[in-house]
């Protein structure tokens, strides 16, 4: 039988064992750690612990509160403040952070009142579960995004209410809230700070006290096209700002706009990105896969046009009360839907049967399959089907101004004194037949329908506080 062949390997191993001698090598680590301290060799172990015993002294420091950092107190601060203090969370351990003795953060506006660096959950300001002004619902109920819950805040001192955006701080990343801060918009929810309290980061935003256009398609079902238009224009207004500043939303879906009293505006900004260049390559899909453009899908590529396409799966999704696809594929059949949308795009099938032809002709050019082709925010912010003619739409952006016009056409067609109309609004059956022969275009049963959007019925707003 022939010897086993060995590798060269295994030959130095055994050399080394048959000739290693244990003293010398005991004698060799004297030599190099000499006073239990090692000596230069090169640098390495020098600089090595070196860096240690920098990273062990600023944790003693920062536990002990020699370092002024933004973990140490709720202060105002710019937006560069806050998003130090948002890397500065991402960076910390989980041990430091637990070592805190209070809250810590950085607010950006006055509405948020800080007192001697501190800013109590619960105390300073009170938060309560989300209720929804336009229906009663169970007092626990809380909006559930993605990435954290939403509550209802209110600063004790200054009554100012907010959205606060609970998200837990491993999940935490400067992303949520870099475009949010450095970008502001009338369409783009405003963001007042961020506060790290018991291992949980508080966004505080301008709130949407009219819910998310995803809770009143819940609650209320499809909505008009009166109303899709107003959505639609406020949402184009913040893409076409956005887009011009090079950033893609990459997530514009009903559940991302909120409604407030005289606007919508766009939340949640934790997947866009600003673009370098004129496409965006991305190394993972990004958004919701069901308002996702066919270019998305491809991971080729893409630019700001698929926040466009998105609107027009979101127009779809405000108009029939389901997203697209989802009736003609159910979801218990289809757990993902990327290859339908890279094999059928686009869901012109799924389009309202009682949709206006402007606005199937605004969806279309939404939903255009060729991203050079398709329309950009400020083409369609032009188009005729968000500018109907006023028998067709509601002069009116909220209930205020609409009760407004109101007292201004009365007081044109009825020529009385501003004190007398203003004292009140009643109608005479006189005025009522003046106002109809002078075509007074002015849908109160529409407006109706947008009060119960913006505001809901007063006894249940006032449940909230």
């Amino acid at each position: 039988m022939e010897p086993m062949s060995m590798d060269s390997d295994t030959v130095d191993l055994q050399l080394l064992l048959a000739n290693l001698n244990t003293s010398q090598v005991i004698d060799i680590m004297d030599e190099l750690y000499c006073g239990g301290q090692p000596n230069v060799v090169d640098g390495t172990m020098s600089t090595l612990r070196e860096n240690n015993e920098n990273e062990d002294r600023s944790d003693s420091l920062l536990l002990s509160g020699q370092v002024d950092t933004c973990l140490s107190k709720v202060s105002r601060g710019t937006v560069k403040h806050l998003l130090d203090f948002a890397n500065q969370v991402s960076n910390t351990t989980k041990q430091m952070r637990r070592a805190q003795e209070q809250e810590s953060g950085i607010v950006l506006k006055e509405t948020i009142t800080v007192k001697g660096g501190r800013y109590r959950i619960h105390s300073d300001v009170l938060l309560f579960p989300w209720k929804l002004t336009y229906r009663n619902i169970d007092s626990g109920f809380v909006p559930q995004g993605a990435f954290g819950k939403v509550h209802l805040a209110q600063d004790r001192e200054t009554r100012t209410r907010m959205a606060c955006k609970l998200i837990p701080v491993e999940q935490f990343k400067p992303a949520d809230i870099e475009i949010q801060a450095h970008f502001q918009h009338e369409n783009i929810a405003e963001l007042f700070g961020a506060v790290l309290w018991d291992e949980t980061i508080h966004l505080f935003m301008e709130a949407g006290e009219g819910g998310s256009v995803m809770e009143k398609l819940e609650t209320c079902g499809p909505m008009r096209e009166f109303e899709i238009i107003w959505v639609t224009k406020h949402v184009l207004k913040g893409l076409e700002f956005l887009h011009s500043k090079g950033v893609i939303h990459h997530d514009i879906k009903p559940s991302n706009i909120v409604i407030m009293s005289t606007k919508a505006a766009l939340v949640d900004f934790g997947l866009s990105v600003q673009l370098t260049e004129d496409m965006y390559y991305p190394k993972d899909l990004r958004g919701t896969e069901i308002y996702m453009s066919p270019e998305v899908i491809l991971c080729r590529g893409h630019s700001t046009k698929t926040d466009i396409y998105s609107m027009g799966a979101t127009i779809i999704h405000m108009q029939t009360g389901s997203p697209p696809w989802v009736k003609r594929y159910p979801r218990t059949a289809y757990p993902s839907y990327l290859y339908i949308i890279h094999k059928q795009a686009p869901p012109l099938e799924d389009i309202a049967e009682d949709c206006s032809p402007t606005m199937r002709d605004l969806i279309t050019a939404s939903l255009e399959r060729n991203p050079n082709h398709r329309s950009t925010a400020t083409e369609l912010l032009k188009h005729e089907a968000l500018h109907p003619p006023p028998e067709d739409q509601p002069r009116c952006q909220s209930l205020d101004t609409a009760l407004f016009e109101r007292k201004r056409l009365l007081r044109k067609e009825l020529e009385l004194p501003e004190n007398i109309i203003d004292s009140s609004l009643f109608m005479s059956e006189e005025s009522d037949v003046l106002k109809r022969q002078r075509s007074l275009s002015l849908d109160l049963g529409a407006l109706a329908g947008y009060f119960n959007i913006v505001r809901g019925p007063p006894e249940v707003e006032n449940e909230v506080l």
